[in-house]
C-alpha cells in the first residue's frame, strides 16, 4: 500500500512550469499521504510547511548561478554530498510503500540521486516536462540555428553539432552529463515515465527501453474561475512566455507589427530590452502573476503561442482557453493538440512568419463570437484541475506500487 511520496525538484519554490506542477502536486498529495519534497535551491514555498509537506532543501545554487565555476562544472555532473542527503532520507522509508517522483534534477541536483534509487530498489517515476532524459540540451533544439533538431541523441552527428544556447564546450559538458545519467538510469530496474502530451510520448517512446512503462497525466492548469472574456470588446493579441529565442517572442512581435495590430507581451528574459527597443508599438508588461496576469488575460482578443521548439505541453495555452480565448499555435509543438484548427483557434507552420500572419488574418475575419463559443464548449475545466491531476497521479502510483 502506498504511504510515502518523495517529490524531487531542483527548486523548493515555483520558478517555472515544472516547479509549479511539482510544488502544487506535493501540496495536493499531502492531504492523503506522507509527502517529502527533496530540492536544492531556496527559498522554500511557504505553503509547503503549512500543508504538511516535509521539505529537505540542501540550500545550494543552481549550476548557472554558482559563482564558483569549477565547483559548478564538477558538482553539476555528480554530487556526492547531495547523494548522501538523499540516501539518508530514503533510508527512513520502505520501498514497498513508497514512490520517488522526479520532476527536475538537471539545474541544481544531479543524476547521482538515481544511484540511490537503484541501490535501494525504489520504484521511481519521471515526469517528462522536458527532454533531458534523452537530449543533452533538453529540448531537441538547435539553439545556434533556431530550429528543431532531429539528430539521434549522443550519436556522432549529435556530438559534433554545436547546438547549445551558450557554447560548444557547454554542449560537450552536457553530453558527458548525459552519458553519466544514462549509465545510472540503466541500473534502475523500476523506472516509470509520465508523459504530459501525445507529442512527448511519440518522441520519447522510441528512445525508452521497451520494458519501461509510459503513462500519460496532463499538467494541472491555473483555471480562470470568472466569466469568459468578452472578446468583441477587446483588440489586443496576447503572448506569454520566457523571452528567449526558442519561445518565438520576436515572431509574435513582428507579425503583430506587420499587421498593424495591438500586442501585449507577458514574460521576462534576456531578450526583453532588445525587443522593447525594436518594437516600441508592443506593450511589454514583464513577468506577471495572480491578479496582474488576470488583468492582462482579460484584455486579450486572442492568445498567440509562437514557440519554435517542440514544447512538451503548452501550459499557457490551456490557461488562455480557460478564459474562453481562442488560441493561435504552431503545428510542431504539443500545444497544437489543444486546438481544433478553424474551430477553437488556428494552427500555423512553426517558425513561419507568413503562416502566422495568415492565421491571425483568418482570425480577424472569422466569426469571433462563434469561435469563442466553440472554445468554451471544448474546454472542460475539471479535466485540467489540480484535483483531477492528483486523482490521475494517484491512480498511476497505485498501479505502480502494486505491480
Amino acid at each position: 500500500m502506498l504511504k510515502n511520496i518523495v517529490i524531487v525538484n531542483d527548486w523548493a519554490s515555483i520558478e517555472g512550469g515544472a516547479a509549479n506542477v511539482a510544488i502544487n502536486s506535493a501540496i495536493g498529495l499531502a492531504k492523503h499521504y506522507c509527502v517529502y519534497l527533496f530540492s536544492a535551491v531556496q527559498p522554500i514555498d511557504s505553503r509547503l510547511k503549512k500543508t504538511g509537506v516535509n521539505v529537505i532543501c540542501i540550500g545550494k545554487k543552481d549550476v548557472l548561478h554558482d559563482e564558483n565555476r569549477f565547483r559548478a562544472i564538477c558538482k553539476g555532473l555528480w554530487d556526492n554530498e547531495t547523494k548522501r542527503e538523499f540516501e539518508h532520507l530514503l533510508a527512513t522509508l520502505d520501498p514497498a510503500e513508497s514512490i520517488i517522483h522526479f520532476h527536475t534534477w538537471t539545474k541544481a541536483l544531479t543524476a547521482s540521486l538515481y544511484a540511490v534509487t537503484a541501490k535501494m530498489d525504489f520504484k521511481t517515476v519521471i515526469t517528462l516536462h522536458d527532454f533531458f532524459c534523452f537530449c543533452p540540451n533538453g529540448g531537441f533544439y538547435d539553439y545556434q540555428r533556431n530550429e528543431i533538431c532531429i539528430k539521434r541523441p549522443i550519436s556522432l552527428a549529435c556530438l559534433v553539432c554545436n547546438c547549445d544556447a551558450r557554447s560548444y564546450p557547454q554542449k560537450i559538458w552536457r553530453s558527458i552529463r548525459m552519458k553519466i545519467q544514462n549509465r545510472v538510469l540503466a541500473r534502475n530496474k523500476k523506472i516509470y515515465f509520465i508523459s504530459i502530451s501525445a507529442l512527448t510520448r511519440r518522441i520519447c517512446v522510441s528512445l525508452i527501453n521497451g520494458s519501461r512503462k509510459v503513462y500519460t497525466v496532463v499538467d494541472p492548469v491555473e483555471i480562470n474561475g470568472n466569466q469568459p472574456n468578452k472578446l468583441l470588446e477587446n483588440d489586443k493579441y496576447l503572448f506569454m512566455a520566457r523571452l528567449s529565442p526558442e519561445k518565438g517572442a520576436e515572431l509574435f512581435c513582428q507579425a503583430v507589427t506587420d499587421l498593424n495590430l495591438k500586442g501585449i507581451v507577458l514574460g521576462d528574459g534576456y531578450l526583453r530590452k532588445e525587443l522593447m527597443e525594436k518594437y516600441p508599438n508592443i506593450e511589454f508588461a514583464g513577468w506577471v502573476t495572480g491578479g496582474d496576469k488576470q488583468f492582462y488575460f482579460k484584455q486579450a482578443k486572442a492568445f498567440v503561442f509562437t514557440s519554435l521548439w517542440y514544447e512538451t505541453f503548452g501550459l499557457s495555452v490551456a490557461e488562455a482557453r480557460s478564459y474562453g480565448i481562442p488560441c493561435i499555435v504552431p503545428d510542431a509543438c504539443a500545444a497544437s493538440e489543444q486546438i481544433i484548427d478553424g474551430e477553437t483557434g488556428y494552427i500555423f507552420k512553426t517558425g513561419n512568419l507568413d503562416s502566422l500572419k495568415e492565421a491571425i488574418t483568418k482570425y480577424e475575419n472569422t466569426d469571433i463570437q462563434s469561435m469563442q463559443n466553440n472554445a468554451i464548449n471544448n474546454f472542460i475545466a475539471n479535466d485540467w484541475s489540480l484535483t483531477s491531476h492528483i486523482k490521475n497521479l494517484v491512480q498511476v502510483y497505485n498501479e505502480i506500487i502494486t505491480e
